[in-house]
């Protein structure tokens, strides 16, 4: 479907498997694309489509709930199992239940929990398993340096080779020192902007601090 503000949601469901697919395209992000898989209520896997890499999606997917909430197939809604706060139209069935279960962040029981052998969570356990996704989700730190470690590297030898053209071209530390300055705020609006990830401050730092000290020098004793 396609939302009034013009987002594209997509939802694909494997009945077989017990998995279900959420892909939304957000126009406003020109037209980024950012996906989940869930089965029986666990997210298996979040990821941004454009890029290609990991991502949190929650705050992307939990402004649309009340449309994917609305979807015709109420097998697809249980095997999502409440994630993302998607939960099955309210029907004549849920009058039975208490005001305290409503008010309860516990997603409704349906007359699919057996056929899928849905179980479900408490607060604590639910908050267990938000950790449990968002550690998977970010990787070992062996595989965290892995994803970086290239980006980094060509951000080093970019700034090591424009200094030095910079240096043998003017033979002044000032602007050398500048350079660099100027080159550490662009490895980490690179990594920010660019490579959508957290900005490596150590390198932003190193840029910073190097060109301190030329700057310093070069302004003091030339």
């Amino acid at each position: 479907m396609e939302t009034p503000l013009g987002d594209i949601l997509e939802a694909e469901f494997n009945f077989h498997e017990k998995l279900v697919r959420l892909t939304a395209e957000i126009k406003n992000e020109k037209g980024r694309i950012y996906a989940t898989t869930i089965r029986d209520g666990v997210v298996l896997q979040e990821k941004d489509i454009s890029s290609g890499r990991a991502y949190p999606v929650f705050r992307k997917l939990w402004p649309f709930r009340e449309f994917y909430s609305s979807l015709p197939d109420k097998d697809l809604l249980a095997c999502v199992g409440g994630s993302y706060d998607i939960f099955p139209p309210h029907s004549s069935e849920d009058a039975s239940y208490s005001r305290r279960d409503r008010r309860s962040d516990t997603p409704f029981s349906t007359r699919y929990d057996s056929v899928f052998g849905i179980i479900r969570e408490t607060r604590f356990q639910r908050w267990r398993r938000k950790r449990r996704e968002a550690r998977l989700a970010r990787g070992t730190a062996w595989e965290r340096f892995k994803r970086r470690v290239w980006g980094d590297l060509i951000d080093l030898c970019m700034g090591c080779g424009i200094a030095g053209f910079v240096y043998y071209a003017y033979y002044d530390y000032v602007l050398l020192g500048f350079s660099l300055a100027c080159l550490g705020m662009l490895a980490g609006l690179l990594d920010f902007l660019v490579r959508k990830r957290s900005v490596l401050f150590t390198k932003v730092l190193s840029f910073l601090s190097v060109g301190s000290y030329f700057f310093y020098n070069g302004y003091v004793y030339f």
